[in-house]
């Protein structure tokens, strides 16, 4: 097995040609294709198929890519791959097609594309069975002439049979299988009498039934005490044998109630690139709603995306309330993520709505791509390709040749750039009622005077409040007043935060965890104190001491109360991080606050003002029904965002920033990519990085392309010490410009990211 670039030249006559031909097969592994020659005597395996190969003494999963030509003697140093696991393709030639283009944009193997996005197919169980070709000298314990299953041959002589050409091998599917009670034997005089009478109504119920889940479930149905079932199977009248699985249920999204309000019916432009935003996410979502039956009876599918469980749920549930959808995502078992994945293999016009897993399903007749939240932090995968999944869904509608839409609250500003005036769909939506705090002119942390006297008011009218603060947690850090000492992480650069409720002091980045001191470590003074930046539990802290038996509940990663008080409209507080935001929202609500709005402003990173933005925007979805107080707390307030907000003029927002990014050519006027260079020794990790400049240089990355190096804003995470450069060049030149960093290896360890939305984070 020898890799190569892939070539996707398809033979012309694939069975005269058999033997000078060779399969590219990519594995779900970080590693390149590699080639196989096709299976004797077997039809050729199309493009897209899911192929088993054999791979050191066992058997792995892979997708055929590429056909390519042999030339001389080639195939002799090929292995024969051993088969294909179905007749036809498990992925469309497009899809094949954007997993290349999306591994040379994310300088990613194609493997470990395919690890990110076919978690669906590539790891089934299999049934492998082995027979020797002909008899070998001496014998081969458990092998022979016959099939036999080949988990009974230890690998090494696996692998040697194969390198001696003297093994056929098969494999299949395993079916999936479910345990389950059947009857074995008919009652018999050893069942008679009136002692007996409760396990022949037992055994009775379990012949009529055929098979029962357990035995607790058929006690159930025969009306008979568990003991009398457990009797059967030991007297050998019952017994559990593994049958085939049933096939799982289509999951359909869970339709709420269709508003009241009337649907328009009017369609999207016909575009390539549509953009939709404004409104409410209830409001985007109804705009859509015309096309995607128009798609639909024209006989097209419609991949919908959404950018984690929560939202699609909530986009299930409105978009099912007009027509039917089909969901997929990592939250459904293996066996129901097959069979969606079978159903659009059919052909049939669907609406396919998933998180990035759906990407790639075989929907034969595409008819459009929609991308919800199309900035979502969610959809950058923080590992592996480390794809961005919007640019990964424009690959495919381009390759498809079929329109995109994007939507969300805010278009980005790249998609603002890239759509024509007419294809930008800006939906109507209320002016906010806003209350800006100056926390520049005192008046109390974290919660300030407005804020108090505003959730008093809450209290008395007996509404609710939602307040955002912008950690987890009860503090930044701890420090100490007398001496300044911060209490910091052993393995990172970064203070410990403080967790008041378990009096614990915990990293965020490595997890470290130890409990607070009493007394500074240093000076040995009491006078520890929380830092000001104030987390969800100073927060709930502060509100509980202003409001005495006030219902008042956390929303965080760290604590998730139970919302149903809030949600059914009892009078209270939710203090939550931007999770909050994911959440069902609550019916009488009056307050939305933000606690800290310079947190989201001011973090390292180019785009966090248009994320600030998008937040402010996004807290209507709080109160979707309602037009609440939005009270937001900040230094800031005079700041250019909070008057564009205030007014409504996203439009002027947006190309204000356009202007400052094309000035300092930033996205999306140039590709960006984040070269990680880390090391356990600091000076490992410089010299490294900068000899790593060097080489782009020398390849021909121009001065005002390369930034850096210059150390990682938190130089040190998980004891590794870490350098950044950042490559900022034509997109068509990226790739190329990153062939340095893609072939080295040094003394420390190198890490791409493409298209960074952390441009500050660490790359695990």
């Amino acid at each position: 097995m020898v890799p190569a670039p892939p070539r996707n030249t398809l033979p012309q006559a694939a069975s005269a040609v058999r033997a000078e031909v060779a399969l590219r097969v990519a594995l779900p592994l970080p590693l390149p294709p590699f080639s196989f020659l096709p299976p004797h005597g077997a039809p050729l395996p199309a493009l897209g198929s899911r192929v088993a190969v054999p791979w050191q003494g066992g058997v792995r999963v892979g997708l055929v890519v590429a056909y390519e030509a042999l030339r001389g003697g080639a195939g002799l140093e090929l292995r024969e791959l051993i088969g294909a696991l179905e007749p036809h393709p498990f992925v469309t030639e497009v899809a094949l097609a954007v997993l290349t283009r999306l591994a040379e944009h994310t300088c990613a193997p194609l493997g470990t594309v395919l690890a990110n996005f076919l978690p669906t197919g590539l790891h089934e169980a299999l049934q492998h069975e082995v027979r020797l070709l002909a008899p070998v000298a001496g014998g081969v314990a458990g092998l022979t002439e016959a099939w036999c299953d080949a988990r009974g041959v230890p690998p090494h002589t696996l692998e040697a049979l194969r390198r001696g050409g003297l093994l056929e091998e098969r494999v299949r599917v395993s079916p999936p299988q479910v345990q389950r009670l059947v009857p074995l034997k008919r009652a018999d005089a050893e069942l008679a009498g009136k002692p007996r009478e409760a396990q022949r109504r037992a055994l009775a119920a379990l012949w009529a039934l055929g098979a029962a889940e357990s035995a607790a479930a058929l006690a159930r149905d025969a009306d008979a005490p568990e003991s009398a079932v457990r009797a059967l199977v030991k007297k050998g009248y019952a017994g559990y044998r593994a049958l085939p699985a049933p096939p799982p249920p289509l999951p359909y999204a869970v339709a709420a109630e269709a508003p009241s309000a009337p649907l328009g019916a009017e369609t999207l432009p016909s575009d390539p690139l549509v953009s939709v935003s404004g409104g409410s996410r209830e409001a985007r979502l109804r705009r859509l709603v015309p096309q995607l039956r128009a798609d639909l009876a024209a006989g097209g599918s419609v991949l919908v995306l959404a950018p984690e469980g929560a939202l699609l749920h909530a986009a299930g549930a409105c978009l099912g309330a007009y027509l039917p959808v089909l969901t997929l995502s990592g939250e459904l078992p293996d066996a129901q993520r097959a069979r969606v994945w079978e159903a659009c293999a059919r052909g049939e016009p669907v609406v396919l709505l998933g998180t990035y897993v759906a990407l790639f399903a075989p929907l034969r007749h595409l008819a459009r791509v929609v991308v919800l939240e199309e900035s979502s932090g969610a959809y950058k995968l923080a590992s592996g390709c480390r794809a961005f999944v919007p640019t990964a869904a424009r690959f495919l509608a381009e390759a498809a040749a079929v329109p995109l839409v994007l939507a969300d609250a805010l278009a980005s500003p790249e998609t603002h750039l890239k759509t024509a005036a007419q294809a930008r769909l800006t939906l109507p939506k209320g002016p906010p009622r806003v209350h800006l705090v100056d926390l520049r002119e005192g008046g109390g942390w974290p919660l300030s005077t407005d804020l108090v006297r505003v959730l008093k008011q809450v209290a008395e009218r007996e509404r609710q409040a939602v307040l955002l603060a912008p950690r987890r947690g009860f503090s930044a850090a701890l420090r100490c007043a007398a001496c300044d000492f911060l209490a910091m992480c052993p393995n990172c650069d970064l203070p410990l935060r403080y967790h008041r409720e378990r009096y614990v002091l915990r990293c965020h980045q490595c997890a470290h965890a130890e409990r607070a001191p009493d007394t500074c470590p240093s000076c040995g003074s009491p006078a520890l104190s929380p830092t000001r930046a104030a987390g969800t539990q100073w927060v709930a802290a502060e509100v509980a001491k202003l409001l005495p038996g006030f219902l008042i509940r956390r929303f965080d990663a760290d604590k998730r109360d139970d919302l149903s008080a809030l949600l059914a409209g009892a009078p209270g507080v939710l203090v939550a991080t931007t999770a909050a935001l994911r959440a069902p929202p609550l019916p009488n609500v009056s307050l939305v606050a933000v606690t800290l709005l310079d947190a989201f402003l001011n973090m390292g990173d180019f785009r966090a003002e248009e994320e600030a933005y998008r937040l402010l925007l996004n807290l209507a979805e709080l109160a979707p029904a309602r037009r609440p107080l939005t009270l937001i707390q900040t230094f800031q307030s005079d700041h250019p965002l909070l008057q564009a907000y205030t007014q409504g003029a996203d439009e002027a927002f947006l190309e204000a920033l356009l202007a400052r990014r094309r000035r300092f050519r930033y996205p999306p006027f140039a590709a960006l990519a984040k070269v990680q260079i880390s090391a356990r020794q600091s000076a490992v990790a410089e010299r490294e990085a900068a000899w790593l400049a060097g080489a782009l240089r020398t390849a021909g990355v121009a001065a005002d392309e390369l930034l850096g190096p210059s150390p990682a804003p938190v130089a040190r995470v998980k004891n590794l010490y870490s350098y950044h450069l950042f490559v900022r060049t034509e997109p068509e030149r990226l790739t190329s410009a990153l062939a340095p960093a893609l072939a080295y290896q040094g003394a420390a360890r190198v890490r791409i990211d493409v298209d960074p939305r952390d441009v500050a984070g660490f790359l695990d």
